[in-house]
């Protein structure tokens, strides 16, 4: 039951750590337009999609790159939630250049 409480809280940590890199993109990114609104039907789609990659990045993250690393590392357990933010927090900027890398190698095929 402990595996999985620990599972769990990483994916979490891991949203929180995306969510926090909205945040930031969201306050660099967009200047306010007439009167200091910004067009919130724009804004919760972005924000919609990238909270439903995030979900999706923190479980790819918790499956498939988390143990690996605390065991190759030989990394106590509780490393875990600060590998789990980080990953959720570049993960969202990762993704791009992931993709690209793989259509470039299949490209060249």
């Amino acid at each position: 039951m402990e595996h999985l409480i620990e599972k769990v809280t990483c994916v979490i940590v891991s949203i929180i750590g995306g969510l926090c890199n909205y945040h930031v993109k969201k306050n660099k990114g967009r200047k306010p337009t007439r009167g200091g609104h910004i067009n919130w039907l724009v804004e919760r789609a972005r924000a919609r999609r990238d909270l439903g990659l995030n979900i999706v990045i923190a479980i790819i993250s918790v499956v498939l790159f988390i143990p690996p690393i605390i065991h190759t590392f030989n990394l106590h357990i509780t490393w875990a939630y600060a590998l789990a933010f980080f990953i959720g927090y570049s993960g969202v900027k990762l993704v791009p250049l992931i993709l690209d890398k793989i259509k470039k190698t299949l490209d060249k095929f």
